[in-house]
């Protein structure tokens, strides 16, 4: 996802600074989009890792690189029972879908105030507003997300700086091999270029919360909506 918003953002003439972890990926990437004319630096970055993180953070602000537009959009999960799972996996979980980009917001948001505009958008899940079985420490970390980025979005509510939530649904990229997965994957998928899409139309019309593709917005809604009956639904799922 973070892949294809690059591509599609720096063709509309954005400077970008991308990161992640594996270099060299994120250097081909770099390559690929100098040869486009575009301008992009790799910054490489393990978000999982406080230091790496910090080190991340404090680059930036030592060269006064402060972005226009912030994107979180890294995030893995795993597919299993919380049983199997360790406390150094949850953790490490809740620090890449979570805590980093919680770090990075409380960076860059300061700059942002004191220009008055920007816009941070962050990917979280449908799984951030309808709990799965077999992915309890996903669906944390992506609840936390939601409700971090809801909670600020209000707070900055009139300020000229846009925050936007951006909630796929099961996605074709490599999410399903990124993490441990046990249960059954997802048959229809949509793709990286619809987040990206996504993304693009959050920022450019003010859409607070975007969910991909369109119609699980209509699971959701009607999974909080029936209350008790939706958690029926998804709890009877889990026992198959």
């Amino acid at each position: 996802m973070g892949r294809q918003t690059a591509r599609d953002l720096a063709a509309h003439g954005a400077r970008l600074l991308l990161t992640a972890r594996r270099w060299d990926r994120l250097e081909a990437l770099v390559q690929e989009l100098h040869s486009r004319g575009a301008q992009a630096e790799a910054l490489p970055c393990d978000l999982s890792d406080p230091w790496s993180r910090d080190r991340l953070i404090t680059g930036l602000l030592t060269r006064n690189l402060f972005p226009d537009i912030l994107i979180n959009s890294a995030g893995y999960g795993n597919s299993r029972p919380f049983v199997k799972e360790t406390p150094a996996e949850v953790a490490r979980m809740m620090a890449v879908n979570y805590q980093a980009a919680s770090d990075l917001m409380s960076a860059f948001l300061p700059e942002m105030i004191r220009r008055g505009s920007g816009a941070i958008v962050n990917v979280a899940s449908t799984a951030g507003r309808v709990a799965v079985p077999n992915m309890a420490p996903y669906c944390a970390s992506k609840f936390a997300l939601c409700a971090l980025t809801e909670a600020v979005a209000y707070e900055l509510a009139g300020s000229g700086i846009g925050v936007h939530l951006v909630n796929p649904g099961p996605i074709d990229t490599e999410f399903f091999d990124a993490g441990i997965w046990e249960g059954p994957r997802s048959g229809r998928r949509a793709s990286a270029s619809d987040v990206s899409k996504a993304i693009q139309d959050a920022i450019l019309h003010h859409r607070f919360i975007t969910t991909v593709p369109a119609s699980r917005s209509l699971l959701v809604y009607l999974f909080n909506i029936l209350g008790p009956i939706g958690r029926w639904a998804v709890r009877r799922r889990g026992t198959r």
